[in-house]
């Protein structure tokens, strides 16, 4: 009886794992089709890199991102006098050409800190695009906007 579910959890595990795959693929394909992109670009979400991919970089690499952001983000005016830290996650495309592009809050904090995560993204340098065998792709990728308070 052990053995059957034992059996039985690792193939529900996998199939979950599947089941996971397949979604976050067919994201990644809605993504590019409801951009009015055309069929035979690719992008790839970051579980899929391997098979000759190389990730995106921010000029200067995760340093760089660091310091553009510490930069950039600047706490929103209306929300001065909260003294939390907050984290907007933000999804966007870096394309063939390393510009940023479709750039949507994944998962927000309210209004005033997802407008500034948005704009600080959008505003970013070329990246070095991601590659697939040498050859530049599209590449979805998520960051994490921190904003803190300056006390």
């Amino acid at each position: 009886m052990k053995k059957q579910l034992n059996k039985l959890a690792k193939s529900s595990a996998l199939a979950i794992i599947t089941l996971a795959a397949i979604c976050t693929n067919g994201y990644a394909q809605s993504n590019d089709l409801s951009a009015g992109d055309s069929q035979n670009s690719t992008t790839l979400p970051k579980e899929n890199v391997g098979a000759g991919i190389t990730m995106p970089e921010f000029p200067g690499g995760e340093a760089g991102l660091s310091k553009y952001l510490a930069e950039n983000v600047k706490f929103p005016e209306n929300a001065k006098k909260d003294s939390l830290s907050r984290k907007v996650f933000v999804l966007f495309v870096i394309n063939q050409d390393g510009d940023v592009e479709n750039v949507k809050v994944a998962r927000g904090v309210d209004m005033a800190f997802d407008k500034e995560a948005i704009r600080v993204v959008k505003s970013m340098p070329k990246w070095e695009p991601a590659k697939q065998f040498g050859k530049p792709i599209k590449f979805t990728h998520t960051i994490v906007v921190e904003f803190k308070q300056n006390m």
